[in-house]
């Protein structure tokens, strides 16, 4: 048994009701009619499952929130939001199913958003409680109805020409219109075409039903006349009494009624109602193989049973067997952030936790906020600089040589642990897989105020992967150094954490290449463990970035095989001069390729130019003397290169 939330806007619950009946038979149930986002909050919170009726401004809301992600999501999508805004606007990433009420709608929606995956994907079309509507015995009568809103999805407009064409045939038919005008346009065009066509006595306006079994009671056909619909369940209930459809051939009827209940003209309308055989029976039947309630309740129970079974208990060490782990808290001048970050690590549900700031020489009023929490919590120390040096690196040896833990988990003060559970999580992995040295998981990225804006998803890599990624991306790198380390790793082997001061920014991306260089064992854990703080302190680019990418490009030259980071070369039909020739050709093509990318979309400055350019020629001059391969390629890359060097120069 699990919990599941319902959450729609009050009047729009008319499909869900069945739905929850059912559903409350094995499971506890509340629906919640939304009036204010806040009540979204709260009931996420109670629930494992949460359901949200339509694809609206609630799912765009639900979907973002931080615990989203640990919740079992559902959204129903029916029909009018595949041609709103709101299905792009939804976190996809927290979705885990969709459920289309039919196949067309769900082709449309495919193309719109083709990064829906088919995991996500269930079509369940609405369902008919054949108990509520009695069969009636076929007469041979003459009263047409139409039952629903009157707007222009339903073809107002059709519906009382294909009238007029019939009524034409035979005077006897009535046409009655159950429903309500939602665009007062067309009670303006319907008194007035009526009158036009003469048609005031024989067309009868009912107004909006209740209860549709005893309206349709005295009825002989329903039509739709709508140009789109994904099933129109008024005409399923008409079925349902053994009422004739006379279904319009809107976008994708025939994916959901039988060719002889569909007409694309006036004439085969007419026809339709006049000389086609009447089937009571057949249209009751049609119903009951096809959109019985009963079926549909239980694809939906097998869609929540199927997410109840992948609902994990949170995983638990007793406290007597919790192993010491150091987080390690790096702060400059992030007083207004600390105590978000430090909140985070106090909260966790492992309590064997050891705390220590770093405070890289803090001119605010961080010291003062540390001292407050160094005072109350006797597991909470903190080093401060001397000076500021400005390198997280030496934060990031400091701790791992002053931790006395036997894991270590690095955080940036302005960022914060996703929930209360990370430490756990973590532990109780490398508690299962004793042969992995570091693990690291996904990154939310929040804004200033903590709201969520994406999650960065990463993956799973081997030792190849890594290096030839971090190459293609020039020195960009492809897994977080903000994940759990074991510290016997280091202490162990002798190891520590590399720092240069002259590569300031290369810190983490250099330890990750230097690790994979000792054989280090890693492992992704796919699931949200980090909020990092996206804010204006944050965002610059570096001056040192050029440099600090040319640093670590030439690390993975000078340490890893060439058909590591260039795997895609048959080497082995090269002879020794032409392996040389083509490494450093690409070498300098991937420098070239870099400045041209920098050059065209971020301002450039002359040293970086500078920078680019002499290692694009050092690596051109070395493979035009192992083999003159590429002597092509390299003298038009060169004349480019003249060509871009003025105008540089002239823009200084």
């Amino acid at each position: 048994m699990v919990n599941i939330v319902f959450f729609v806007k009050p009047g729009l619950d008319n499909f869900l009701n069945p739905i929850i009946n059912h559903l409350a038979q094995s499971h506890t149930t509340k629906k919640v009619l939304v009036k204010e986002k806040q009540q979204i909050d709260v009931n996420m919170q109670w629930a494992d499952i949460c359901w949200f009726e339509w694809c609206d401004d609630l799912i765009v809301y639900g979907s973002k929130l931080a615990f989203a992600y640990h919740k079992k999501i559902i959204c129903r999508l029916h029909s009018y939001e595949a041609f709103t805004n709101y299905i792009k606007q939804v976190n996809l990433n927290t979705i885990d199913r969709i459920i289309f009420v039919g196949e067309p709608i769900k082709a449309y929606v495919k193309q719109r958003l083709p990064q829906l995956t088919e995991q996500q994907i269930r079509v369940i079309e609405n369902g008919v409680d054949l108990a509520k509507y009695t069969y009636k015995t076929p007469r041979d009568g003459y009263r047409l109805t139409s039952l629903g809103y009157i707007n222009y999805k339903k073809g107002p407009m059709l519906l009382i020409h294909a009238f007029k064409a019939l009524h034409e045939q035979d005077s006897n038919y009535r046409l009655h219109i159950a429903g309500t005008f939602q665009d007062q346009r067309y009670q303006l065009y319907f008194n007035q075409i009526l009158k036009a066509l003469d048609l005031e006595k024989y067309v009868k306006f009912d107004g909006w039903q209740t209860d549709p079994n005893h309206y349709l009671a005295d009825k002989d056909y329903i039509i739709s006349s709508s140009l789109f619909e994904t099933q129109h369940m008024s005409i399923m209930e008409g079925m349902a009494k053994g009422i004739k459809p006379l279904v319009h051939n809107f976008y994708g009827a025939h994916s959901i009624y039988e060719p002889s209940m569909i007409w694309s003209s006036i004439p085969e309308f007419v026809d339709m109602v006049i000389n086609q055989p009447y089937d009571a029976k057949g249209y009751r039947r049609f119903i009951e193989e096809h959109y019985h309630l009963t079926e549909k309740t239980e694809k939906i129970n097998n869609v929540i049973e199927e997410l109840s079974q992948s609902i994990s208990s949170p995983v638990t060490i007793d406290a007597k067997q919790q192993p010491k782990v150091t987080v390690g808290i790096i702060n400059y001048n992030y007083a207004n952030y600390l105590d978000r970050c430090l909140r985070s690590v106090l909260a966790q549900t492992y309590s064997n936790i050891e705390i220590i700031i770093i405070d890289d020489h803090s001119t605010d009023h961080s010291i003062e906020r540390i001292k407050q929490y160094t005072n109350k919590y006797a597991n909470i120390s903190v080093i401060v600089h001397d000076h500021n040096t400005g390198l997280p690196d030496i934060a990031m040896r400091d701790l791992i040589e002053t931790a006395s833990g036997e894991y270590l988990l690095p955080l940036s003060s302005d960022d914060y642990l996703f929930d209360q559970h990370v430490l756990m999580n973590y532990v109780h992995f490398f508690n299962q897989h004793h042969d992995v040295d570091y693990v690291y998981g996904n990154l939310m990225l929040v804004d200033d105020n903590e709201k969520p804006i994406t999650t960065w998803h990463y993956q799973t890599y081997n030792d190849q992967a890594i290096v030839q990624t971090i190459f293609e991306r020039f020195g960009s790198g492809v897994i977080p150094m903000i994940g759990l380390f074991k510290l016997a790793y280091y202490r162990d082997h002798d190891y520590n954490w590399i720092v240069d001061p002259d590569k300031p920014i290369a810190g983490d991306t250099l330890n990750c290449l230097v690790n994979v260089k000792r054989g280090w064992r890693y492992h992704h854990l796919d699931q949200p463990v980090l909020c990092h703080r996206r804010h204006d302190h944050n965002l610059s680019f570096s001056d040192e970035r050029i440099v600090s990418m040319i640093y670590l490009i030439d690390y993975i030259v000078s340490n890893f095989t060439v058909d590591t980071y260039l795997p895609n070369i048959d080497w082995t039909v090269l002879n020794q001069a032409e392996q040389q020739a083509s490494k450093h050709f690409y070498v300098g093509k991937l420098y070239w390729n870099t400045l041209k990318q920098y050059h065209t979309t971020l301002p450039l400055r002359q040293e970086d130019f500078l920078a680019l350019s002499e290692k694009i020629q050092e690596h051109f001059k070395k493979s035009l003397h192992y083999d003159s391969l590429y002597q092509k390629q390299v003298t038009s890359i060169k004349d480019r290169l003249k060509q871009m060097k003025p105008k540089l120069d002239s823009e200084s």
